[in-house]
């Protein structure tokens, strides 16, 4: 779950890189949004696929969901505390860190319409 975890930020650092050039576009926001449900959904596969057999259950989900978006945030705050981001850290959590509610939600989405298949 943590290695998962660690790709998803790596994922969206790389997806960051190229979108670089959109920044301050109305665009901007809405691509590393999408990009993110993107990378937490493909990271739900992953993770189904390397899980032992069994049934999934929306609270695996949510537990997968909220480690996910700790392990983001975590991360962030440690790029943080180097100087890489060009904002304060209130700002930080109103408009980045707030967006990681996605990885939640699409964790529990998927794992739980999995489970009525």
């Amino acid at each position: 779950m943590l290695l998962l975890g660690l790709g998803l930020w790596v994922g969206l650092i790389v997806l960051s890189l190229v979108l670089l050039p959109l920044e301050g576009s109305t665009i901007h926001e809405s691509l590393k949004l999408a990009g993110l449900v993107g990378l937490a959904l493909a990271g739900t596969i992953l993770y189904l696929r390397r899980r032992a057999e069994g049934g999934v259950t929306w609270a695996e989900g949510a537990v997968v969901g909220v480690l996910w978006a700790v392990v983001l945030i975590a991360l962030d705050l440690a790029l943080f505390a180097t100087g890489a981001f060009n904002m304060g850290l209130v700002a930080y959590f109103a408009d980045v860190a707030s967006s990681y509610l996605a990885v939640p939600v699409v964790t529990v989405l998927a794992m739980g319409f999995l489970r009525t298949r």
